[in-house]
Order: C-alpha cells, then structure tokens, then sequence
C-alpha cells in the first residue's frame, strides 16, 4: 500500500506538489496565528534597511540609530520587505504578510524537494520522502514562521546553479558563452545571498583539479569574471556610498566580534541572552551604532575585526573550543532545544548514510557536487555564532541524501513488485550524468 501511495504521487507531480506545499503551509500558518502581534514586528537589520527603502529610496540604516548608506546585508532581501511596506506599510499588516511570505516561500521550497530529486537523478521518492518529512517538521521553528530572511530564496537559487554546473559537465556544454551564462547566474545570486562564494569557489577548484588543462583554465576565468562583472553595480555602489571596496556585505567583521570574546556563546540565540555580548551589536544599542556612524561602516568593521582576531590570537583554546561547538550545532541542531536537536541530528546522520548512495545510484557528478556544497558552504559557520537558518541553503541537499537513505531501506523492507516496467519509486540503475542532465529543461517545463 505505501509503496503504491508513493508511486501514484511520484506519477503525479503536481498532486505531489500541492499536498507538500499545503500541509507545510497549514503547519506553520497554525503556528504563526498563536505568535503574539509584537513578536512579528520587524526582521532585524534587513526590516530597517526595507523601512528607510520605503521611506526615503535609501540602501541605509540597519542599526539602532541612522547610520547613513549600507552593505551590510545584500539587497534581495531588504528590497522585497521594502516592496510589502510600500504596499501594505510597515506596522501590523505588513509584519503579517511579511510572515505569510517566509512560510509560502519554504512550503515552496520544500513542495519543490521531489522536483529537485528528478533533476539531479534521484529516486522522486526521495524528494517525496524529503518533502513531506520536511513539511511536517518545523524543525527550524522561528525563522520558517515569522522570522524568516533570504535563505530559503538562496536555497532555491543553489539548486538552479547546482543543476546548469552538471548540465555543464555532464554534455557539450564548454563553449565560453555558456560559461559565460552560468557565471552571470551565479553573480546574480549572490545578491540573494554571498555565503553561496565558497561552494563557487569549490566548484572551480574541483573542476580545474579534475581536467587539468587550459580549457579549465579558461572556463575558471571566465566564470568568475562573469560573475563579478554582474555584482559590478552592486560593487560600485558599495565603493561610491562607503567610500572604499567591500565585496557584496561588510558585516563579516561585526559577526566575528561579536562571536568571538570572553563570554561568547555557540549560538546568537545564547549570545543574544548575555547582556554584555548582546550591548556589542549595534543593532541592539545605541552606544554602538554610534561608532558605526562616527567611524564608517567599513572602517568599523576593520575594527571589529581586529579586536576578534586579536582575542582568537590570545586565547586560541577558547576559539577552538568554539569552533568545534559551532560545528556540532551547525549539523546537530540547538541542543537547548531538544526537539530541533533530535530531529537535526535524525536526518543528518541519514543525510551522511545516503551520502555514498549517491555516488553508487545517482552519479559521481552528483556525489562530487554534494561534497563540495556540504564541504565548502558551512566553513565561514563555524567561525561566527550559529542561528538555525544558516543551514537551509545546503538542507535541501541534507534531505535528498536521507531521502534517498529512506528509500533504500523502504526497498528492502518491502521489494518492488514483479510486473515489468519502471517503478519510478524503484532503486535507480546507475546512469550516466549526461543521459539524466539532457532532459533537465523539460523536467521543469512538464513540472510547471
């Protein structure tokens, strides 16, 4: 009977679909009513950001008191909160579209995990399997309701690069103009989200690693210059209005401070509840926002940046201590919250057993991609606090990986039946990247 219910819905996508997108939505819209009104007010730096947008067409004033122009987050976010309070203002009504918005975009996210699977050749019945877990379980409690940022937009935009890079790969796809595409793509989603770098970085490293010749030389070059030549406006943007280069954000250096002195804790959750720590974010007081507006955006976050490197200098036991809790809670969940912790660490370690399926049923193509993403993307994480949001980006790969895990102990404990013809929810025969990645645009023409 499971194993029919799976196949009808692996047959009809769209059902699919529709019933992960509504019990997801269902889920956290009952959550959402119960949230006291105050609660939703605002979405830290990037609803300040959105209310001087709206209010006087300005990139600007992320912290306690105005501090003049920004690049503190980048400018998907903020200007799509910008856009609600120019409609439906920036009090109540706004805040609650604001939510609705954070929990049809992970529903729709999460609706799209069997969609995911087809594309990059799993079984659909790992994405369904993903999916439908996914959507039953607000595992990342707040920011999936009314907290939510850019993540799961990055979430969506990883898995369309991810998918053109084994397009790329996997057929005659090394003519620079399609190069030229793909870095131009990546550019454009890193100003969705910047922490997407590494796995770029990744993925030229591995690919100039595997050909070894001019033409990955080549292709390496002009994937980054394409990709910088369409954050350039951004760029210069930054350059004009901060009066020195940054790249797309400059809150690296605050993030550092702020997780990294006596007293810092794994997480901002815990740092937030130290009155000390949390008095060191210029969001949360005055005192500090005014050093931001005295000394410039960029110039305090050289500074904030010394005095973090200067504390992991003379104290590199606390740091390591740190980095290894960071680590524990970026794969685990927050233990303070035992649900989350259980959970997190449930489809994690099926994510890790799923992992070598990959390359024995799916693809080596696909096995690489995933290490370089699952490698790459946490790095930065482990050296700033953690917030549970962190991890979507790169979750949806988590849950493909236990999804398929699931699948293959479904598949032993009850076999597929006799009759001839496949079962799309059946073990897949290993194929080749190429054959699977040819169809990729038609998968999404037939899904939509």
């Amino acid at each position: 009977m499971g194993r029919r219910f799976v196949a009808y819905l692996a047959a009809h996508r769209r059902v699919a679909f529709l019933a992960i997108f509504a019990l997801s939505f269902l889920i956290r819209f009952a959550l959402l009513v119960r949230v006291p009104q105050n609660e939703i007010l605002g979405s830290g730096e990037a609803s300040l950001i959105a209310k001087a947008l709206a209010s006087k067409g300005q990139f600007a004033d992320p912290f306690a008191v105005p501090t003049g122009p920004t690049a503190h987050l980048t400018p998907f976010y903020p200007v799509l909160l910008a856009g609600i309070n120019k409609v439906f203002g920036s009090g109540y009504t706004g805040s609650f579209v604001r939510c609705l918005l954070v929990i049809g975009i992970y529903s729709l996210l999460y609706s799209l995990y069997p969609t995911f699977a087809s594309i990059f050749g799993f079984p659909v019945s790992a994405g369904l399997f993903a999916g439908f877990l996914s959507a039953l379980l607000p595992v990342k409690r707040s920011a999936e309701v009314f907290r939510g940022w850019e993540e799961p937009y990055a979430a969506i935009a990883l898995a369309l690069l991810l998918a053109l890079s084994l397009k790329r790969w996997g057929g005659d796809n090394r003519n620079p103009r399609v190069v030229l595409a793909c870095g131009a793509a990546w550019g454009l989603a890193f100003y969705i989200s910047f922490s997407l770098a590494p796995i770029l970085f990744g993925l030229v490293v591995l690919d100039l690693f595997t050909r070894r010749s001019w033409t990955a030389l080549r292709d390496s070059v002009l994937l980054v210059f394409a990709a910088v030549a369409v954050m350039s406006p951004w760029l210069i943007r930054n350059r004009v209005e901060l009066h020195g280069w940054t790249l797309m954000r400059t809150g690296l250096g605050q993030n550092l401070r702020y997780s990294n002195h006596d007293g810092a804790s794994v997480s901002a959750e815990m740092i937030f509840q130290d009155k000390a720590s949390k008095q060191m974010n210029p969001y949360n007081t005055v005192a500090e926002a005014r050093k931001v507006q005295s000394m410039g955006e960029l110039a305090y976050g050289r500074y904030e940046s010394r005095l973090a490197f200067d504390w992991i200098y003379d104290h590199p036991g606390k740091f390591a201590v740190l980095a290894l809790q960071r680590f524990i809670y970026f794969w685990a969940g927050s233990i303070e919250h035992p649900p989350e912790f259980a959970i997190t660490t449930g489809y994690t370690l099926l994510g890790l057993i799923g992992l070598p399926l990959i390359k024995k049923r799916v693809g080596t193509q696909q096995f690489c991609l995933w290490c370089v993403a699952l490698a790459m993307f946490p790095l930065i994480y482990y050296i700033v606090q953690g917030t549970n949001r962190y991890r979507v980006p790169i979750d949806w790969m988590v849950w493909l990986s236990a999804g398929l895990a699931i699948t293959a102990v479904v598949e032993k404990l009850s076999p597929a039946p006799g009759p001839p013809g496949e079962d799309q929810s059946a073990p897949m025969k290993n194929r080749s990247s190429t054959s699977r990645m040819g169809k990729l645009h038609g998968h999404w023409i037939s899904f939509f």
